[in-house]
């Protein structure tokens, strides 16, 4: 079906890899910042992530010998640092995914690359280590968001949906690779409902 189909290691046919967003309370904040602490429903239903279905996820990715990726906004890694030291107890990576749920398109340059820094600052500081992934809040790359990644040393970022596959996405600054997904494979739109 693939014509060009990457070469996987030990001759697997193909790689799947189911990546999570625990984007928490975040985005009430970012979106909602003077009156999200009077939303307490939708409040509730953010918390879910860190304090319910993380350990669930972890629980079962531990029974089936499965590491995988999660992308945390750094607001939420110092919200729930118990859920980043249950993840990294468990060996999972931690990629970045802004500091507050923004959305690096809807700012401009010098801020993006400020929010970019700051949650890096975070991520080294809480996990002792840089990221080597980034997710954009909301998958809104912006024309400046490759060649930051590239500055700021990356490998990859996961916010495009140019393919099924995986591609190199390059620039005069330099080069990193795109783990593309999709929107319609995100719980997001699908299930998210709240009345805030």
């Amino acid at each position: 079906m693939i014509l060009n189909p990457p070469p996987w290691p030990n001759g697997a046919r193909c790689a799947v890899a189911f990546t999570f967003d625990m984007d928490a309370d975040s985005i009430l904040h970012f979106d909602h910042h003077a009156s999200a602490d009077t939303r307490m429903a939708a409040m509730s239903m953010l918390r879910y992530g860190p304090e319910v279905a993380v350990p669930r996820i972890l629980q079962m990715y531990k029974a089936f010998g499965m590491r995988q990726t999660f992308f945390l906004p750094a607001w939420c890694m110092e919200r729930y640092p118990e859920s980043v030291e249950a993840i990294l107890e468990d060996d999972h990576e931690i990629g970045h995914h802004g500091y507050l749920h923004e959305r690096p398109n809807e700012l401009p340059s010098d801020q993006e690359l400020y929010w970019l820094q700051r949650g890096t600052d975070v991520i080294v500081r809480m996990i002792g280590q840089r990221p080597r992934g980034m997710r954009c809040g909301s998958f809104k790359f912006s024309r400046h968001t490759m060649d930051f990644l590239v500055q700021e040393g990356f490998d990859y970022d996961a916010s495009l949906f140019g393919d099924d596959v995986p591609y190199l996405l390059e620039t005069e600054a330099g080069s990193i690779v795109e783990l593309p997904t999709h929107y319609g494979m995100d719980d997001w739109p699908h299930y998210m409902a709240s009345r805030d």
